[in-house]
């Protein structure tokens, strides 16, 4: 292991350090924020890129190769059934008054976050939801999960993977540490079970761009009441 990959782990290590000092200079302004957050993502991604393209890390096999067999084929289907259910669901939401209420209801501890307007909620999803499904899978997964599983074995880097990656969400909360940390064993379970990394990162883009569309529609008021105002 150079030294750059040692760098690049203690990056990995010490993000949520630099997260927590970021956030004690947290600009009121969201957009700001989504770019500040995109901008520290991709700076230990592109080092990790930079080392794989040079053939200079521990792992050589990120799994960018999606083979025909019907694992793939099953996620993938499931991730286009996932999307279908999302428009059905935003369409209900536009329609329902009590389901924009449950999902403002859900949405309230992380409305300093989610998008509300429209310039927010398409920043959110293609800049913060992408950064965040490309970069943290080949992070999290695809390196540092492949890194710990060659050797301390594949349970011990589920586990340690997937709570380092719940700490980078510290400053969502120790309650919201956890739930990620679950979720990355989820994407843990996606990357072994299919054998690439493509479908792991295109779930957690889904996963993201969901509760950013979820608090922006239900945060909208839907037309007729515009039109009536």
């Amino acid at each position: 292991m150079n030294k750059l990959e040692v760098f690049l782990l203690g990056l990995i290590l010490f993000f949520p350090l630099v997260d927590f000092i970021s956030g004690k200079f947290k600009s009121e302004n969201k957009m700001v924020e989504y770019l500040k957050t995109a901008f520290f993502i991709w700076v230990p991604t592109l080092l990790l890129i930079y080392l794989f393209a040079k053939a200079e890390l521990s792992v050589v096999d990120f799994g960018f190769v999606v083979d025909g067999n019907w694992r793939n084929i099953l996620f993938g289907s499931l991730l286009v059934v996932a999307v279908i259910y999302l428009l059905i669901l935003i369409k209900s939401i536009q329609a329902s008054e009590e389901l924009r209420a449950e999902v403002i209801k859900k949405t309230e501890a992380f409305k300093d976050i989610l998008p509300t307007t429209k310039n927010e909620m398409l920043v959110f999803t293609l800049i913060v939801s992408v950064t965040a499904g490309v970069c943290e899978e080949l992070i999290f997964r695809a390196y540092l999960f492949t890194l710990l599983d060659s050797h301390l074995g594949v349970v011990a880097a589920i586990l340690l993977s997937s709570l380092i990656f719940g700490l980078w969400h510290l400053y969502l909360g120790w309650q919201e540490v956890i739930r990620t940390s679950v979720m990355g064993a989820v994407f843990c379970g996606i990357y072994i079970f299919t054998g690439n990394i493509i479908l792991p990162i295109l779930v957690h883009i889904f996963v993201d761009v969901y509760s950013g569309l979820m608090c922006y529609f239900a945060m909208r008021k839907p037309r007729c009441i515009v039109q009536e105002s």
